[in-house]
């Protein structure tokens, strides 16, 4: 059992028992039932959370396989604000959305549009519109070892992130395209490109120019908001390629 302290002073645990369950359960926001799905790496963190912080995010959907992006997520540090009334637009959703809603609306979205997405649709497991998957569990501020918060609980395969990697990820990616040929959204929305093995791997083949169709399933792969190069004006230009083959919206 790992004791944290935040910064308000107070003592939170967080089970170890907590954490192995969400490796083994837990896979995203929304319903699984959703006709449209958006596919990341792994949830992200504020730059300052700690394993302290961690303790409500995962007792709320705790044995899970998803749980609703706002209900019961209130308490959650970081979270809420992304989720509500004066929301942002979140730098990782803004292309995904906008992808999404182009291909749905047949124009370019605005900026309200994408923002009231996220704030209000994105990962309603009642509204059952879009939900969110991450192929890894633990959520962290960035991929990278020096982020790593998980490395003191005593967890096999936790030591480093490296290790988290290899040790659960090829599981993971079996679970993930079980779940995504069980489910058969109507779209899905890859982002991420160093991860596009992976993508294949869950599609079930290779995509070609970053889109891929299954006997159920338009996949489209874009890369990660902050990529290099990335806009909506290249965004768009993707989505007019493949909107033709996109007869489900």
């Amino acid at each position: 059992m790992v004791i944290n302290t935040p910064t308000d002073g107070s003592s939170v645990i967080l089970e170890p028992e907590l954490v192995q369950s969400r490796i083994n359960t837990f896979w995203g926001y929304g319903s699984l039932d959703a006709p449209m799905w958006f596919v990341g790496m792994e949830e992200g963190l504020e730059s300052d959370a700690t394993l302290a912080h961690l303790a409500e995010r995962f007792r709320v959907p705790n044995g899970k396989i998803t749980t609703d992006m706002r209900r019961g997520m209130e308490k959650v540090y970081g979270h809420a604000r992304w989720f509500n009334e004066g929301a942002l637009v979140q730098p990782t959703w803004k292309y995904p959305i906008a992808l999404y809603l182009y291909l749905k609306l047949g124009r370019a979205p605005t900026k309200e549009e994408i923002r009231d997405h996220q704030a209000f649709v994105l990962g309603d497991s009642e509204a059952k519109e879009t939900t969110t998957v991450e192929l890894m569990p633990l959520p962290s501020n960035k991929a990278h070892e020096r982020t790593w918060l998980y490395g003191g609980l005593g967890i096999p395969g936790l030591s480093t992130r490296s290790e988290y990697l290899a040790t659960y990820k090829p599981e993971r990616v079996r679970k993930l395209r079980e779940l995504f040929h069980t489910y058969q959204p109507k779209l899905a929305i890859f982002y991420s490109l160093m991860y596009l093995s992976d993508w294949a791997a869950v599609i079930g083949s290779a995509p070609e120019m970053y889109f891929a169709q299954t006997n159920s399933t338009a996949c489209c792969i874009v890369p990660q908001g902050a990529s290099f190069g990335m806009s909506y004006a290249r965004l768009y230009e993707f989505a007019e390629k493949v909107r033709g083959r996109i007869t489900i919206l």
